[in-house]
């Protein structure tokens, strides 16, 4: 039989049981009261923690920018090399594949477009 493991540290505490809005605190302006009371309860950082993070944030940020535009710089340079392989060999003339196209003379001659005199 398996041995039931539990979190480290021991069994868990049982969460605590929310209090059911009053009756009088439906609506927009009981919403709002009841997000201005959980807003009270935040611990917001300091001054100097927020600002480390703050820089962290935009240090990773100008990080991941550089390396997604070096990488699509470099696709890029890889798509207009292909592109421009593609188009030199699709203005190249092709040699004919067999001597009977090579040799091939029209059978009907094209006609000029008929003159009106006045």
């Amino acid at each position: 039989m398996a041995k039931v493991r539990s979190a480290p540290g021991g069994p868990r505490t049982p969460r605590p049981v929310l209090p059911t809005p009053a009756a009088g605190r439906s609506g927009p302006l009981g919403y709002l009261r009841g997000v201005w009371e959980e807003l009270k309860k935040v611990v917001w950082p300091a001054r100097d923690e927020l600002v480390r993070m703050t820089g962290i944030v935009i240090a990773t940020v100008i990080i991941f920018a550089a390396l997604v535009g070096g990488a699509d710089y470099l696709l890029s340079l890889g798509v207009k090399q292909a592109v421009a392989t593609q188009a030199a060999s699709a203005t190249a003339t092709p040699a004919p594949t067999t001597a009977a196209q090579a040799t091939a003379v029209p059978t009907v001659a094209p006609t000029a477009a008929p003159t009106v005199s006045p």
